[in-house]
């Protein structure tokens, strides 16, 4: 039936056996380069939906050498930017459910105009901060893609960030803010670093910040002079320095 609902529609597109033929060679982690790449053009020739979703599990495979899985990687992302609005939906269903979103949000950002790929990150931070998410990589990958003019319109969202229990998250929340050099996250930051008594990484990384823009722990000196560990320490001005040497 379906063989006969494309003759008579003229629609040319697709079959699911197709698809499906094709995305296990795009997935073949021991297979032929050559073989994978004709099955990656071979979708996105195809321009649909169903295609985008097989060619975008080309990210979730690693082939065993390195610099050839990069460059498909990269090739996978010329493609589906080259696919176009098409590719959208699929590739944000992806970042909803898959660890490893680096390369679909390249490609988003080569799809949309750049205030639409803020718009976009937006949302699916807005999204993950209220809700349950698996791979917590996802929402590192996406606050280390929002743009630097975005701060004012992100501040609330990234800021419950601080408080992912995902170190790397977190770092990410926090790099990013400091990065909007205003200093009303310094409160905020110490707050942090009280609570991280158990996340050396997080108080870490604090610490490195407050070092770098100099910031004094005004209104917390007794607490943080009983905090601060070698090799960082609190000068009379209370700030924090690093003993070298």
């Amino acid at each position: 039936m379906e063989f006969l609902r494309r003759i008579f529609s003229g629609d040319d597109g697709p079959s699911g056996k197709q698809i499906q033929r094709a995305m296990k060679q795009v997935t073949q982690i021991h297979g032929e380069a050559a073989t994978r790449v004709a099955a990656m053009e071979r979708l996105a020739s195809w321009k649909t939906p169903e295609a985008v979703a097989a060619l975008l599990r080309r990210f979730t495979i690693q082939t065993p050498q390195a610099s050839m899985d990069l460059e498909e990687k990269q090739y996978t992302v010329r493609l589906l930017a080259e696919m176009g609005k098409v590719a959208i939906d699929p590739i944000l269903k992806f970042i909803r459910s898959e660890p490893d979103v680096t390369f679909p949000v390249q490609a988003l950002s080569k799809i949309l105009s750049p205030d639409e790929f803020r718009e976009c990150l937006m949302e699916l931070l807005a999204d993950f901060s209220t809700g349950y998410t698996r791979w917590p990589e996802a929402k590192t990958v996406l606050i280390a893609n929002l743009p630097d003019d975005a701060h004012m319109e992100v501040f609330d969202t990234v800021t419950n960030f601080l408080e992912d229990e995902d170190d790397n998250v977190c770092i990410a929340a926090i790099d990013y803010l400091v990065s909007s050099e205003d200093e009303s996250i310094r409160e905020q930051l110490l707050q942090i670093f009280f609570d991280s008594e158990d996340r050396p990484r997080v108080r870490g990384r604090i610490l490195d910040h407050f070092l770098e823009k100099e910031w004094p722990v005004k209104g917390y000196r007794k607490r943080m002079e009983e905090a601060v560990a070698l090799p960082f320490y609190l000068t009379s001005k209370g700030i924090i320095k690093r003993k070298t040497g």
